[in-house]
C-alpha cells in the first residue's frame, strides 16, 4: 500500500506516523538489541509502524482513525475485529500497522489513497491457540503462502478491487493480515534490523501505544521530493527512530512521553540538537513540567523521556501532524 504524508505545521511534511514520544531510558549498554517482538518482526520495506495493545486498541477505537488515510487497513482492521471476538479484558497481545513504499506524489496532495502496500500483525496474545481456532472458524481457508521457512495456509478477509487481503500464521505465535503480494515480504531478510532493535529497546515496551519510522529509507526514496524543512529535521545517518506513549490513567496527571533515534555517530550528531530543541518546545510551553526531561545520548543512539500535561502533548502531537493519535490516547474506555 503507498503511504499517505501529511502537511504540518511547524514541519512542511511529517510522516503520518511520525511522532515523537515517551522513552523509557535505559541507562545500561547492551550487546544484543532486543527490543519488543513487533519491532523486531518488521516486515522487509517498512517505512513506518505504529503499535498499539490489543485490549487498549478495542476499547479505544478512535485508534482506528490514525489509520484514516488507509482505507484498507482501517476496514481489515475493524472486519477481523468484528469476526475473531477477542475479549480486550486483560489481553497482552498487541496489533501493529506496518507501512511500505510511501507515494509522496499523492500524500503531497494530502489525498487517502487505497492501494495496499501495507501489513498488520497481531503478535503476544496471551492465548494464541483460541485466536487461532477463532480465525479458522471465521475465515475459510484459501491456498497457501510460499515463504523461505515453508508453506503456511491463508484465510480469506475480504477482497476489494484488485486487492485480496488474506490472514496467515507465520508458526511463531503471530497472525499477519494484508495483500497478498504484501504478505509475500514475510520471511525475508530485514534491513536494518540491528537499528530498528536497538531503538526499540529503549522505548517503553509496555506502553499502549508505540511506533516506528525509518527515516534513511524514506529520505532516499523521497529526497527530491520532501522540502528541505524535512531533510533538515531528519538528517542522513538517522537509521531508526521508535517511540513509546503512556497516557495517564488519571485525568490530570501527565504522560510519558519520550523518543529513541539509532544511527552512525556523525547522524547521532547532527540529529542531537533537534532533540534538544524539542525538549526547548516542551519547556517553553506553559505549564512546562517540573521534573527535567532526561536525555540519554551514546556514541550510536539518543533518546529523552518526560512528562507532559495533556495540553502538552497534545500541542507537541499536533505539531507532528498527530492530532488524531492525541484523541486516541486520551478518549474514555468504550462502554460493553
Amino acid at each position: 500500500m503507498h503511504v499517505a504524508l501529511k502537511l504540518g505545521v511547524d514541519m512542511k511534511l511529517a510522516a503520518t506516523f511520525l511522532l515523537p514520544a515517551a522513552l523509557l531510558v535505559v541507562t545500561g549498554c547492551a550487546k544484543h538489541a532486543k527490543g519488543p517482538d513487533w519491532a523486531a518482526s518488521a516486515p522487509p520495506g517498512t517505512v513506518m509502524a505504529i503499535s498499539g495493545q490489543a485490549g487498549w486498541v478495542i476499547q479505544r477505537r478512535e485508534f482506528q482513525s490514525a489509520l484514516g488515510q488507509f482505507p484498507i487497513a482501517d476496514q481489515a482492521l475493524d472486519l477481523f475485529l468484528k469476526r475473531a471476538r477477542i475479549n480486550p479484558q486483560g489481553e497482552t497481545g498487541r496489533i501493529t500497522f506496518y507501512a511500505m513504499d510511501l507515494q509522496i506524489e499523492t500524500a503531497l496532495k494530502s489525498k487517502p489513497i487505497n492501494g495496499a502496500n501495507f501489513l498488520l500483525q497481531l503478535g503476544g496474545f496471551k492465548d494464541p491457540k483460541n485466536l487461532l481456532l477463532a480465525v479458522t472458524e471465521a475465515f475459510p481457508m484459501e491456498g497457501t503462502l510460499q515463504t523461505p521457512k515453508g508453506e503456511l495456509p491463508l484465510y480469506v478477509l475480504m477482497d476489494f478491487n484488485e486487492y485480496h487481503l488474506r490472514l496467515v500464521f507465520d508458526g511463531q505465535g503471530r497472525i499477519w493480515i494484508g495483500d497478498l503480494a504484501a504478505l509475500g515480504s514475510l520471511g525475508k531478510p530485514q534491513v536494518p534490523a540491528l537499528a530498528i532493535q536497538r531503538a526499540a529497546e529503549w522505548i517503553d515496551t509496555q506502553a499502549p501505544i508505540q511506533g516506528l519510522l525509518l527515516p534513511e529509507g524514506l529520505l532516499k526514496e523521497a529526497s527530491e521530493k520532501l522540502p528541505k524543512e524535512f531533510a533538515k529535521e531528519l538528517p542522513k545517518g538517522i537509521e531508526a527512530l521508535a517511540w513509546s506513549v503512556t497516557p495517564s490513567s488519571a485525568k490530570d496527571a501527565p504522560h510519558t512521553f519520550a523518543l529513541a533515534l539509532t544511527g552512525n555517530p556523525e547522524g547521532i550528531q547532527q540529529v542531537s540538537p533537534w532533540v534538544q530543541r524539542l525538549v526547548a518546545f516542551v519547556s517553553s510551553m506553559p505549564g512546562a513540567p517540573s521534573r527535567a526531561t532526561d536525555v540519554l545520548e551514546e556514541r550510536n543512539r539518543v533518546g529523552l523521556k518526560a512528562q507532559l500535561s495533556s495540553a502538552q502533548l497534545e500541542a507537541v502531537m499536533s505539531r507532528l501532524s498527530q492530532p488524531g493519535v492525541f484523541k486516541a490516547l486520551t478518549a474514555p474506555e468504550r462502554k460493553p
